[in-house]
């Protein structure tokens, strides 16, 4: 992990990261300086981060990231996408799923992606205003969910327990976003994750409620 000290900060995560300055050093080279930035010196990255910027960057970037990182696993896996549907014939059948189901699932999986970034976010966005911790606006909580997301979704590419290091270290990029940006102490940072938590969980009911709604009522117009 990242070594405590003064050492000169690298040229080019400063007002960065380096993605977000694409359109200067090129594409490639912002998309890798990004990676290397946040795995081997997550605190000096966030520390020179700008504040001012909007989210489509950080969209971008953790989206393409985690949808490699899974193309990638499930090709080198060897795996069929028919595993993506249940394994007891009676429920398939019962659940009337189209053939092309598993494809389907791939093809949603950006999308899956986008909406557990928004909603993890605005969960501890609001978990850090009831705690009135919030010192900067969305945008800024957001981007640090999703570079940090982003960049721990490469471990997944780790056979077997791929999974679980890119979870911690998700968490661990977080934690060190919200130390650098916010002044979270461990204490802080975990309490407001447990809130958080709680909210997510109850935007999920609320979205599965809301969903469920709308299919029956649509059914019953058409």
């Amino acid at each position: 992990m990242e070594k405590p000290g003064n050492s000169e900060l690298p040229e080019l995560i400063i007002d960065g990261p380096p993605w977000e300055k694409r359109h200067e050093i090129g594409f490639f080279l912002g998309f890798i300086e990004t990676i290397k930035a946040f795995l081997m010196y997550p605190a000096k990255t966030f520390s020179v981060m700008r504040r001012a910027s909007g989210i489509s960057d950080a969209l971008t970037y953790t989206v393409a990231l985690q949808v490699f990182a899974f193309l990638w696993a499930f090709a080198l896996g060897g795996a069929d996408p028919a595993m993506l549907l249940p394994q007891d014939p009676e429920l398939v059948e019962m659940l009337d799923l189209p053939a092309n189901f598993p494809r389907l699932m791939v093809i949603i999986y950006p999308l899956s992606i986008i909406l557990l970034e928004f909603i993890t976010a605005f969960s501890f966005h609001l978990a850090l205003k009831w705690r009135k911790l919030q010192l900067y606006n969305f945008q800024i909580l957001f981007r640090i969910f999703a570079y940090a997301s982003g960049t721990a979704s490469l471990l997944m590419l780790i056979p077997g327990i791929g999974g679980l290091i890119s979870f911690l270290l998700t968490i661990y990029i977080t934690y060190v976003g919200l130390r650098t940006i916010y002044g979270l102490d461990l204490l802080a940072f975990v309490l407001s994750a447990l809130l958080a938590l709680l909210i997510a969980i109850g935007l999920y009911l609320g979205l599965a409620v809301a969903i469920t709604i709308a299919i029956l009522f649509l059914a019953l117009i058409f």
